[in-house]
């Protein structure tokens, strides 16, 4: 690939990405600019010179096209067998809708008693409601002490409750009534923590962490003198399954790790802020930076007019059309 390949390519990579739609996309600026800015689709009259001969304009299409799928098989080389498959394949479509359709015709045709009939047999499956002054099963209570804390992303266990964001995770932790700061031995380090009461054996919470934590970025305090709360810093962007290795974990899959704008880099951040400038004006019905610039291109581009030049046929048919640019001639 040449050095006037190279810049072609990045130049219509640059269009084409700009056009959206793939391919159509490309096709359709470039035919475009052949039918607004050139002779391609005209058809030249006898002895004349602009255009081309009926039917010369569609050949150079084809022409280039199979030029290109030519050289494309060389380094590809084509499969007959994949008629064939396509055959098979559109036939199995083409089948298997008409099993489809056929199937839908035949929910439709059943009489309506029938379908009485299996709703009601569905309803006796059913598990009757109990009566008035029936026993009726109790919905399960949430304890008090966990409706103070926020289990976005996180889980509630027997022992505490917890959630997180992309870099922090609080956790709630059930104490006895009346507990008070000092009365509690709470010892972190990045990977570990033990809660215990001053003087008790056994401890509140004890474990190794999902993750590593910035020991000197969290903290833990007690609320309403029945609940401990724990911030604790992420060391790294991850998501926890659970708070201490061996609980009961979440599917990570299903977490929202959505990020707020000033938890990103500065450069991120300034990314960000231009392609929210960027909706904006769309919303408000204005053209984005990069099309206002293409706006101004053409303003400028309209001040060039089409100047056809031909060349002799000679002895062989008319070649290529061929075209230039030249500015409009101010008037006096």
């Amino acid at each position: 690939m040449n050095f006037v390949q190279q810049r072609c390519d990045d130049m219509l990579f640059q269009i084409t990405q700009e056009l959206g739609h793939g391919c159509d996309g490309l096709l359709d600026a470039v035919f475009g600019f052949l039918y607004r800015r050139t002779d391609f689709f005209y058809v030249m009259e006898p002895g004349g010179n602009m255009g081309f001969p009926p039917g010369q304009a569609i050949n150079k299409v084809v022409y280039f096209f199979n030029k290109y799928q030519e050289l494309h098989f060389k380094r590809v080389p084509y499969d007959p067998k994949i008629e064939e498959k396509w055959e098979k394949y559109q036939k199995e479509q083409q089948e298997k809708r008409k099993q489809e359709e056929s199937k839908k015709a035949e929910e439709a045709s059943k009489p309506k008693e029938s379908q009485e009939a299996q709703e009601s047999a569905d309803n006796k499956e059913k598990p009757q409601e109990p009566l008035v002054g029936e026993q009726k099963s109790e919905p399960v209570k949430v304890e008090e002490k966990f409706k103070r804390i926020s289990t976005y992303n996180g889980d509630v266990l027997d022992r505490y409750s917890w959630g997180q964001g992309v870099w922090d995770v609080t956790v709630q932790l059930g104490l006895p009534p009346g507990t008070k700061p000092k009365m509690l031995d709470v010892t972190m380090t990045q990977t570990n923590i033990c809660i215990k009461l001053k003087g008790e054996p056994e401890p509140l919470l004890e474990g190794e962490f999902y993750d590593r934590i910035k020991v000197e970025d969290s903290f833990w305090s007690v609320e309403d003198d029945n609940y401990l709360m724990l911030n604790l810093e992420k060391a790294r962007e991850v998501i926890w399954a659970t708070v201490l290795k061996g609980d009961r974990e979440i599917d990570t899959k299903n977490v929202d790790n959505a990020k707020k704008l000033n938890e990103f880099d500065l450069e991120t951040q300034g990314h960000l802020q231009k392609v929210l400038y960027e909706q904006n004006r769309k919303l408000r019905g204005l053209p984005t930076t990069e099309e206002q610039k293409q706006i101004d291109l053409m303003n400028r581009l309209k001040k060039l007019s089409l100047i056809h030049i031909s060349e002799p046929t000679r002895r062989t048919p008319i070649s290529y059309a061929v075209f230039c640019l030249k500015k409009k001639k101010k008037k006096k």
